[in-house]
């Protein structure tokens, strides 16, 4: 399999990584996903790759917590149908290979040394002062002085009002103004029977959303293993059975 050559061979050659750009390109896809547990990297815009994961099913394609998804053209498969020990195994040699940015070891922005439980992972707080209420060193308890103080002041006619007020939600309003959305560059997509909405046509799509006149009164949840649709009992296409599969 070409993606040996990664693991094997070495995987900061940059034309490695452009061969493996463009057959993940051709061959996967949120709509053709790889097989079993695999291992992903996302890709800068100059094809070095800061974030290497694994996954399974639609993981290197959804919305990652810490890290952000590159285009759909920025994300390569290394190495597919593995097992979930393979893959953490894989994944480590990948991270120790490249670097991490937060350890000055490397390239890349991933935050633990992967493997089950990310071992490594440095504490978000570290470094930093976290003073307490009042800036007092953190866990430092108020005198009695200061408690009443508090309490007297909370206690004030409207305290606790102004946390609903439109002046508040006006001021938070303006303060994100002008500031980049997750729907930035985002469309709707339909292929006459699916939506899809993202940043990349995916092929065989069209521009916008279905129109649709039909109520969902009486519509029940069927499966064909892959994905889950909803038909009124008798008109499911031939495949489908009653019920949802979990996804996760």
């Amino acid at each position: 399999m070409i993606n040996k050559s990664v693991v094997h061979g070495n995987p900061t050659s940059p034309t490695t990584l452009m061969l493996l750009r463009s057959i993940s390109m051709n061959i996967y896809s949120i709509y053709n996903l790889p097989t079993g547990f695999y291992v992903y990297a996302y890709l800068r815009n100059d094809n070095t790759p800061y974030y290497i994961g694994k996954g399974k099913a639609k993981r290197a394609w959804q919305i990652h917590e810490n890290i952000k998804r590159p285009p759909y053209n920025k994300i390569v498969i290394i190495e597919q149908s593995l097992t979930e020990i393979g893959a953490f195994a894989i994944e480590r040699k990948m991270i120790k290979w490249y670097g991490r940015k937060d350890l000055g070891t490397g390239i890349l922005r991933n935050k633990t040394d992967g493997g089950e439980g990310g071992e490594n992972k440095i504490p978000w707080n570290k470094g930093l002062s976290l003073p307490g209420q009042g800036g007092r060193k953190k866990g430092t308890k108020w005198s009695e002085e200061e408690r009443r103080t508090q309490e007297l002041v909370r206690a004030q006619s409207g305290y606790y009002d102004y946390l609903s007020s439109k002046d508040r939600a006006l001021k938070i309003s303006k303060s994100q103004k002008g500031k980049i959305g997750t729907s930035l560059g985002k469309k709707w997509y339909n292929d006459g029977i699916k939506e899809y909405y993202g940043d990349i046509i995916p092929l065989g799509y069209n521009s916008g959303r279905l129109i649709t006149n039909v109520s969902k009164i009486g519509m029940c949840w069927f499966n064909n293993g892959k994905e889950n649709r909803q038909f009124r009992i008798g008109s499911e296409p031939k495949g489908y059975a009653r019920g949802r599969i979990n996804k996760k």
